[in-house]
């Protein structure tokens, strides 16, 4: 009876200390993955650059303006692909946890950059027109978007648009440089097309994964 009770004792203790002892766990390794907030910035940049090159390259010849737009088109259509797909796979690795406690990503502060961007370019284009500079028109729509871009990098935490931001207003200041230099034509070149492409150029950098 003493060794049954002692063999008792000695499984029960075998079978506490094997369901006390914690589960293996696989070490997770850091990722690469887009910057939060890069595939819609991605997105509204890259649709800002193909606008750009629409209107700005009315000036060119028939067969320059298609290579310009097709270009464009083909860089564009490239950002969509990369940027819904990475939408989607964010979306699929993300707990229902993780959703509901998410901000959603047009949130109050975006919209109030929107207005504000909205409101300056209607009324700086409308006032360069009254002055009889509607050809300065969109080298106020590049310094308005540039500047915007400012914002928005800092609401989606992106530091890559604030270099954005950057290059297209300098590329609107280059456009009324060439107006007081004289040289009108060079200002849809310089603000529009120039502006279009680095748009275009930076919505698929946004996308580069980065160390997460």
């Amino acid at each position: 009876m003493e060794l049954l009770r002692r063999r008792t004792e000695f499984t029960d203790e075998w079978t506490t200390m094997t369901s006390e002892a914690p589960e293996p766990t696989t070490p997770s390794t850091p990722g690469r993955t887009p910057a939060t907030g890069a595939e819609i910035g991605a997105l509204i940049g890259g649709a800002f650059g193909l606008l750009f090159l629409i209107i700005n390259s009315s000036q060119f010849s028939a067969l320059g303006r298609t290579l310009v737009i097709a270009l464009g088109a083909v860089v564009f259509a490239g950002i969509l692909v990369f940027a819904v797909r990475g939408l989607v796979q964010r979306r699929g690795a993300d707990s229902r946890e993780d959703r509901a406690r998410r901000e959603p990503p047009f949130g109050r502060a975006y919209w109030i950059i929107v207005l504000i961007e909205a409101i300056a370019l209607f009324a700086g284009a409308r006032l360069l027109a009254s002055f009889g500079h509607p050809e300065l028109g969109v080298a106020w729509v590049a310094v308005v978007v540039g500047t915007h871009f400012f914002a928005l990098g800092k609401v989606f935490g992106l530091d890559r648009f604030h270099v954005l931001a950057t290059v297209v207003t300098l590329c609107g200041i280059g456009g009324f440089i060439a107006f007081f230099a004289a040289a009108p034509a060079f200002i849809p070149v310089i603000s529009g097309v120039i502006s279009g492409f680095v748009l275009l150029a930076f919505a698929m950098w946004a996308l580069v994964p980065v160390e997460r």
